[in-house]
């Protein structure tokens, strides 16, 4: 079985802006899309993603979100039970939005690594962080 990674909001905005860490994302994604390893996203993160380039661009949000497929993401609905469950419990127990809950829920439940912009939120969480910036 491969590396199987998930992906939260943060590290792809930064991908897609410009910003620091983005050289680390594109490498990941570069991974996922050779299939190295396997890459992840929850349809809340989407979401979340979709909703802040939006405001800034809608046909930016269009054209960032059809390469998110393009690179191979798996994009995880939200209709299995164990996941928002886990996001719900990880919500419960941790002061994180719930985005950041589902985020985190994804990777615990794939038996994965969070690609996160920083770990401040994910502190205290039992899952295995790759950070993009500190």
């Amino acid at each position: 079985m491969s590396e199987r990674v998930a992906f939260d909001s943060e590290a792809i905005l930064a991908f897609y802006l410009g910003e620091d860490g983005a050289e680390t994302v594109m490498s990941l994604l570069e991974k996922v899309q050779s299939g190295q390893i396997e890459g992840y996203i929850n349809i809340i993160n989407l979401a979340e993603i979709y909703y802040i380039l939006h405001r800034a661009d809608p046909k930016l949000a269009e054209e960032k979100e059809r390469r998110i497929r393009l690179y191979g993401l798996k994009v995880i609905p939200i209709e299995d039970n164990a996941l928002w469950r886990e996001a719900a419990k990880i919500k419960d127990e941790h002061s994180l939005s719930l985005a950041d809950a589902f985020a985190a829920a994804t990777a615990k439940t794939l038996r994965g690594k969070l690609v996160v912009g920083s770990d401040q939120e994910y502190k205290g969480l039992d899952i295995q962080l790759i950070k993009i910036r500190g």
